[in-house]
């Protein structure tokens, strides 16, 4: 059988035995983790782990996202190795950073309960920690106006779909023209948000509004930015105002668009949530922190502590500025974003399968919407899956030995775990892999009845539903 997969790598593999402490902390991929000694309110490092590298900042205190970047020799994030038998983990910034793992911590930093180790840091005692519940932050806008408890509905021809759009604030009722028009147009800038990549557009109006536009991408690496899954993208309106010679940024809308990230097909991508907030007069929703746009003279420069600038861009006193390059065209409006991400949904959900990549993402969907499950089988998108396949290569064989029908459309995935003696998990050159297809509407799943032999054969999967998931729907919701 031929097993010509195109793969893609990603995930963090767990390194050691499971007891070790050191092991535990950075094989949570999606934890910030946080060094400091003393109350966590001075002199933190962050740190985020990826499967090759870390991103590490210096930050103001614990809970903090924004900060300076740590990076090694050629301004990249650095590597780091965790010994497990030490309990030691190194960082290969352009400092060294070396930790020796001591025993578990609890207890609470800056204001907040904290839970992670007891380490060794230049020969005192430090606390390398995580946020034991993370809380929600409130921008400068919205710090004494209570919240809405939010609305939400199910499925893009819901109540609350054909009215969320009712809900926008007027962004021109109480805006004032600009005094400087050198800050007018459109620009594009580009930064880290957390530890994935961002990219970013603001149109700049004469009237004293704005629309920002902010796309998260599911990498770390800006080499990728084209090819990477997209996260989600937002959109937020507001009016300017001018102060010490700065425009600040008063959002009014923030409308976001979450993506099925598990297989995208990034040409054709499947919007899974859609989130308006709103600040107005059913209160202040908007959790933003408060961002700003300078005029040097030389640049316009973006500052905001929910962003941090890609290597050696930083701009301004500290560093922490984006660049914002003028572009052409005009960042769009929240009723179109939210029109074109309705009429995907929907013709997604009519047509969803229209090839492998197509069938990938349909799966992809459907595991979110059941813990990472396809029926019964746990499936891990983090580690290997492909839809660059040949539903050729996988030619069935049935029990009294003649060839099963050929598939429409087939993609593989790694499982979540390896069961013993489990015929669905096939082995390839690349490792275990799970194959399923798609032929008239019905899902399959690729075994193989004897490990040591090529003969494998499909057998349906009728307890799932090839359906697209509801597209979710909220109005100002509290959490």
């Amino acid at each position: 059988m031929a097993l010509a997969v195109l793969l893609c790598i990603g995930g963090l593999s767990a390194c050691g035995k499971k007891t070790s402490l050191v092991a535990t902390a950075v094989k949570r991929a999606d934890t910030t983790w946080f060094l400091y000694a003393g109350t966590g309110k001075k002199d933190t490092l962050s740190f985020q782990f990826n499967k090759n590298d870390a991103v590490v900042k210096a930050v103001d205190a614990v809970g903090e996202t924004a900060g300076q970047n740590k990076l090694n020799g050629n301004f990249a994030n650095p590597k780091y190795t965790a010994d497990t038998a030490a309990e030691t983990l190194r960082v290969d910034a352009n400092q060294t950073i070396t930790m020796t793992f001591l025993s578990e911590f609890t207890g609470r930093a800056n204001g907040q309960n904290v839970v992670g180790y007891n380490v060794r840091y230049n020969n005192k005692t430090y606390h390398f920690v995580r946020l034991k519940r993370t809380p929600k932050k409130q921008s400068a806008s919205s710090a004494s106006t209570p919240q809405s408890s939010g609305v939400s509905g199910t499925g893009a021809d819901s109540e609350l779909a054909a009215k969320l759009m009712k809900s926008i604030v007027n962004v021109n009722d109480g805006a004032e023209p600009l005094q400087d028009k050198a800050f007018v147009g459109t620009y594009t800038f580009r930064m880290f948000i957390g530890k994935n990549v961002g990219l970013g557009q603001i149109t700049i109006n004469e009237n004293g509004t704005y629309q920002n536009a902010i796309t998260e991408l599911n990498t770390t690496n800006p080499d990728d930015v084209d090819k990477a899954s997209m996260i989600s993208y937002s959109l937020v309106t507001g009016q300017l105002e001018a102060l010490y010679g700065k425009e600040y940024l008063n959002p009014r809308n923030l409308l976001t668009v979450a993506y099925t990230v598990h297989g995208q097909n990034i040409q054709r991508r499947l919007p899974q949530r859609v989130t308006l907030w709103t600040n107005g007069h059913g209160g202040n929703n908007i959790n933003l922190a408060r961002a700003r746009v300078e005029n040097t003279g030389q640049h316009l420069i973006f500052y905001s502590k929910d962003y941090t600038p890609w290597p050696k861009e930083g701009l301004g006193p500290v560093q922490t500025g984006l660049a914002m390059t003028k572009a052409e065209g005009t960042t769009p409006q929240v009723q179109d974003i939210y029109t074109t991400s309705l009429n995907a949904y929907r013709d997604i959900q009519k047509t969803p399968v229209k090839n492998n990549a197509d069938f990938m993402q349909l799966l992809g969907a459907i595991s979110d919407a059941h813990r990472q499950a396809v029926g019964q089988v746990a499936v891990d998108f983090s580690d290997r899956y492909g839809a660059g396949v040949k539903t050729t290569d996988y030619q069935g064989i049935a029990k009294d030995g003649s060839k099963q029908p050929q598939m429409q459309y087939v993609f593989v995935v790694s499982p979540a775990k390896v069961v013993e003696g489990a015929t669905y998990i096939i082995n390839t050159q690349s490792g275990s892999l799970l194959v399923f297809g798609m032929l008239n509407n019905k899902l399959y799943l690729l075994h193989q009845p004897d490990p040591d032999s090529a003969t494998v054969t499909w057998i349906g999967m009728n307890d799932v539903d090839l359906t697209v998931p509801p597209l979710q729907i909220r109005l100002n919701p509290g959490i």
